[in-house]
């Protein structure tokens, strides 16, 4: 059985005004086109749908059974699509994207309220996450683009340099740290450390960083949150090693940070998105922001002389 929506379109219509003249005028169709519908929607169903004379069209005890069913199905439809078009039109304004946490509570608010000057009706979805599971999100494609670490053995996702971002010591005020001439591992390992718990970025490029030194990150404590981090500083139970674009280190008082001028504890963040996937016109304007802010480091995201 072949029947088409615009045969039961047809049937509904010249039920609903008993004339294939008016019904034709309504569908924007020719009469015998109409008719021609009409008679396949008959044939396919094997049923004699109208009683037609030269002066009336009537529906048949059948016809009248199976209008209900036919003008629901014909309702429910065009409700579908209504709904279909409405959850595309939202879709094209929504931005979703992955984040570092650290960027995310430095680098976005200002460029998403710039973005939102010039396009009040686009939001956003953002998720903070490890970086680990930012590149997962990406790559099954259930945010538009991340902003993480780089990561030079992912072939599958195009990688867009932001900027660098170097680690921070973190200490409390009138610590010796303040004074040394430069910040090295050797340096570091000379006191107990705060560090962030293992899976984090941040501890990765730590341990990463240590390890290439010929010595062992080992924690006086492991935390998960920076703001946890910072306050342990603040108690005076050792250094933490942040990064730069982490607000955490201006949330206490009497707590300081310097810059590491060691390229072992400079990551790169990333704006990442799968290559050859394509790209909703609200996203690309949107990452074209992102760039043009960090271009012209008009957002202050990152401080390197901090």
């Amino acid at each position: 059985m072949h029947i088409t929506l615009g045969q039961i379109r047809a049937f509904v219509t010249v039920a609903s005004t008993r004339s294939f003249t008016r019904a034709a005028e309504v569908l924007a169709l020719s009469q015998p086109a109409l008719t021609n519908r009409v008679r396949q929607f008959e044939e396919a169903l094997g049923l004699r749908l109208f009683d037609r004379s030269t002066r009336s069209v009537e529906l048949t005890h059948i016809g009248r059974e199976l209008l209900p069913i036919f003008l629901r199905l014909v309702t429910e439809f065009e409700g579908a699509v209504v709904n279909a078009r409405d959850f595309v039109s939202k879709a094209k304004g929504v931005v979703r994207l992955a984040c570092l946490p650290s960027c995310a509570a430095t680098l976005l608010p200002d460029v998403i309220a710039r973005f939102q000057l010039d396009h009040p009706d686009v939001t956003f979805e953002v998720e903070d996450a490890l970086n680990s599971s930012i590149t997962t999100l990406v790559r099954e494609d259930r945010v538009d683009f991340g902003i993480g670490m780089a990561d030079e053995n992912d072939g599958d996702i195009e990688q867009i340099k932001l900027f660098d971002d170097a680690m921070m010591v973190v200490h409390p005020e009138g610590h010796p740290v303040a004074a040394a001439p430069t910040i090295s591992v050797e340096t570091l390992a000379a006191y107990p450390l705060i560090l962030m718990n293992r899976g984090s970025s941040v501890r990765d490029l730590v341990d990463g960083a240590f390890i290439a030194a010929g010595r062992t990150a080992t924690p006086a404590c492991q935390v998960r949150y920076m703001t946890t981090a910072v306050a342990l500083v603040r108690a005076g139970l050792g250094l933490a090693i942040l990064p730069s674009t982490a607000v955490e280190i201006r949330s206490q008082a009497n707590v300081h940070a310097r810059p590491i001028r060691d390229p072992a504890f400079t990551r790169t963040i990333v704006l990442m998105r799968r290559r050859h996937s394509p790209v909703r016109p609200v996203v690309q304007t949107f990452i074209d922001s992102v760039c043009s802010a960090r271009a012209s480091n008009s957002c202050g995201f990152i401080e390197q002389g901090y």
